[in-house]
């Protein structure tokens, strides 16, 4: 009798999975945040990671900036955060409800000892909360507010803290990314913030190493060319870097080079090619203008992610691909 008790409770309640679903409903090479388990039988459909950036953490409803008196706002109260942070994107299993996947979720988080920030359900959260996630997948998140819940809570830690922000909503409509979830099944958006120290990759490859990589290797990878992402204008913090280039060949005036960019592979193949193409051009470009070298020493070219030195499975792997080359021909 106790034993069939123990079986009932056991299939009344539906807990966090102590191992992950099989593999192949994931996105390829997505995986769980270590700090966080998911929502059992949930499929991991979207997984990001960057290693430092800036997140803005809702802390009050969502505003409709049409309204004369919210001044254009989108939100009551944020929080910009900068770290590491990882995008988790879930569908939860058809038959369950958001609330019940949110309430495992608020379980979770309180046994984990995280701190509430903020937490909103329904119409507390104001106005198209969902919009918040426009462009993270399709339009999965965007309009479908009418079941939601959003909590946002942080962990105290000696190494840093880290936030976490949870959105659960039933899905109704718009586009979905293919995945073609039921009428009312949940989506989970799991954002997790650590606090990281900013990498210093301020490190600065000397003219005479360049060179000495030329002469052994035919080329060197160069990490100190920095772009604002998806752009291709060459940021101020690059300018060390481009002396060190410049005096390489002001000293080796018969010294002709390939500027090549590199990117990861996030993204599309054709426009990733592009994108690097058109950074290689802006570093040619930076050459000539400022440090008048010849046009006819330089040719800018562009490979996008097919020439990695990294796996790109990882964002270490992905900041390593993301680079400019200088090639001797």
């Amino acid at each position: 009798m106790k034993a069939s008790l123990v079986i009932l409770a056991a299939l009344g309640t539906l807990a966090f999975a102590s191992t992950i679903p099989a593999r192949s409903q994931d996105k390829e090479g997505a995986k769980d945040h270590p700090l966080l388990k998911r929502y059992q039988d949930s499929v991991l459909f979207e997984h990001s990671e960057q290693a430092y950036t800036e997140y803005k953490l809702a802390l009050g409803k969502a505003l409709n900036p049409s309204v004369p008196e919210n001044e254009g706002r989108t939100i009551e109260k944020e929080e910009t955060i900068e770290g590491r942070l990882t995008r988790l994107s879930y569908l939860a299993p058809a038959g369950r409800s958001a609330l019940e996947v949110f309430r495992n979720y608020e379980k979770e988080l309180a046994g984990k000892g995280f701190e509430t920030l903020f937490k909103g359900e329904k119409e507390e959260l104001g106005f198209r909360f969902g919009a918040r996630y426009t462009g993270l997948y399709s339009q999965i998140f965007e309009y479908n507010d009418s079941d939601n819940r959003y909590i946002a809570a942080r962990l105290s830690r000696p190494e840093g803290n880290v936030t976490v922000a949870i959105y659960v909503s039933a899905y109704d409509m718009g586009l979905s990314g293919g995945l073609k979830p039921e009428k009312g099944q949940p989506v989970i958006q799991v954002d997790i913030i650590e606090d990281a120290p900013l990498d210093q990759r301020m490190v600065v490859v000397s003219a005479e190493k360049m060179a000495s990589s030329i002469e052994t290797t035919g080329s060197i990878a160069l990490y100190g060319i920095f772009f604002d992402f998806d752009k291709a204008e060459v940021k101020p913090e690059s300018l060390p870097t481009l002396e060190q280039m410049a005096k390489l060949l002001r000293d080796f005036p018969a010294l002709k080079l390939h500027i090549v960019g590199h990117t990861d592979n996030v993204g599309d193949l054709e426009y990733n090619q592009k994108l690097s193409l058109t950074r290689a051009e802006s570093v040619t470009k930076e050459l000539i203008v400022r440090y008048a070298i010849a046009p006819d020493r330089l040719r800018a070219a562009g490979v996008g992610p097919l020439s990695p030195v990294a796996s790109n499975r990882t964002e270490e792997g992905r900041a390593k691909n993301r680079r400019v080359e200088l090639v001797e021909w």
